[in-house]
């Protein structure tokens, strides 16, 4: 008896190390088949295929964090780098080139990405909570400023007129213009704030001033754009409404979300700890702010920074950043690296001559306009450099002027690419020419 329990251990240490170790392998197989199968696009139910593009981008992320660490790259650059490369432009164009050298890979190409609404939802959620961590370590005070009015006007005021004149001269009809012009004014702040909070220099003079004159510069920007949708053939009151509507409301939220919103904060959020209860009722403050300001024309991201701002008012604002990071990670790389999924690769390339020309004028416009209205406000040149080129990403909010242009079919494709790449290389351009400026100012 004692022979057989000992030759059944035996045998059973001998079998042991066997299963485990064909369970793993067969697990391997299976998650690489089901890769493959999510990567291809072999997957009928495309709600199937969410979980899987969620988990990618996140992964996406933690690359980019490794690739930061190792290259010493501003992170927003190298998520949208990674964006470009599982962008549907860059995989049609690359993958036969890749597959032409590497004959074992499958010829069909990769799509990664089966609900680009999944990857908007999560890149608009990214921006949100970014600007509302920013509005945390502002101030009211600092931004509706004589300062940065100064610097946002003259921020709207060139680019617009400069991005006409290019278009007309270039034989531009006066829609594109029009809207080349409005996308000029924008201003693309996530990018930079990113890079700022990078760089722990948020509360820096200069860094209040890119962020507070952004603000007003979207508010200003949109403006604008309402103004070109609604462009009047005469100059009656009655073809001025939807624009005069826009700057109403934007003031009444403006004002009157600022008083509604601290009395919250210190009846509401103050009156006790942060408990989960109170967590939420903070959540909710951003949201709902978030989505007011999207609702009457404003950018959602104007709302969650009012709301950022006013929090700072609370007794648990430092609470409320620790509780609040993990949002930061999971949401914020997404928006980034969805800026980089839109460039079309061989648009931009078809246009590159005047796509380079108009981002140098993107550019330029925003360094003299918002550089001069700094460095005469009271910045030195260093710091004058830095709020002009911090105001020189259009991201974004140039691609949503270009989008509507193209919906209300102001402008042609062709017109919309030139637009769009333009945002994203202004975009691009910005971090390490910050980068580089930020070392100098440490």
């Amino acid at each position: 008896m004692k022979r057989i329990v000992k030759k059944v251990q035996e045998v059973d240490g001998m079998l042991r190390p066997l299963v485990v170790t064909s369970t793993i392998l067969l697990f391997l197989i299976l998650a690489f088949s089901i890769i493959r199968a999510s990567v291809f696009g072999h997957v009928e139910d495309p709600h199937e295929h969410i979980i899987f593009e969620i988990v990618f981008l996140i992964l996406l992320a933690i690359l980019a964090q490794s690739i930061v660490l190792y290259f010493k790259q501003p992170t927003v650059l190298i998520l949208m780098l990674l964006g470009i490369l599982i962008g549907p432009s860059f995989l049609n164009w690359a993958w036969p080139i890749i597959q032409h050298y590497l004959l074992f890979l499958p010829q069909t190409v990769p799509l990664i990405i089966q609900n680009p609404e999944i990857v908007e939802l999560f890149a608009t959620l990214g921006a949100i909570v970014l600007m509302f961590k920013v509005g945390l370590h502002s101030s009211i005070h600092r931004i509706f400023t004589g300062r940065n009015f100064i610097v946002a006007i003259l921020g709207i005021i060139i680019p617009f007129a400069a991005g006409y004149w290019f278009a007309v001269s270039a034989g531009g009809g006066t829609a594109y213009a029009l809207f080349l012009a409005a996308a000029l004014t924008a201003t693309s702040v996530g990018v930079t704030v990113a890079i700022l909070k990078e760089f722990k220099l948020v509360d820096k003079d200069f860094a209040q001033t890119i962020i507070g004159a952004a603000v007003i510069d979207d508010i200003l920007s949109l403006l604008v754009l309402s103004f070109v949708i609604n462009m009047p053939e005469t100059l009656e009151l009655e073809a001025l409404y939807p624009t005069l509507g826009v700057l109403f409301s934007a003031f009444v939220f403006l004002l009157g979300g600022s008083l509604v919103g601290k009395y919250f904060v210190h009846k509401r959020i103050d009156r006790s700890g942060l408990d989960n209860k109170t967590f939420l009722y903070v959540l909710s403050f951003v949201f709902f702010y978030a989505y007011v300001a999207e609702f009457i024309g404003l950018s959602s991201i104007v709302g969650a920074f009012l709301a950022g701002v006013l929090l700072n008012y609370s007794k648990h604002i430092k609470e409320i950043e620790t509780r609040t990071t993990s949002l930061e990670l999971l949401f914020t790389p997404i928006f980034f690296i969805s800026l980089g999924m839109l460039v079309d690769i061989e648009a931009v390339a078809e246009f590159a001559v005047p796509i380079l020309i108009i981002s140098v004028i993107a550019i330029l416009t925003k360094l003299v306009g918002c550089g001069v209205g700094a460095f005469f406000t009271g910045l030195d040149k260093i710091s004058s450099t830095m709020v002009g080129l911090g105001m020189s990403p259009r991201g974004e909010v140039a691609l949503i002027v270009a989008l509507i242009g193209l919906q209300h079919g102001a402008l042609t494709i062709s017109e919309y690419t030139i637009i769009s790449a333009m945002a994203f290389l202004t975009t691009i351009v910005v971090p390490p020419a910050m980068g580089a400026l930020l070392k100098r100012v440490k």
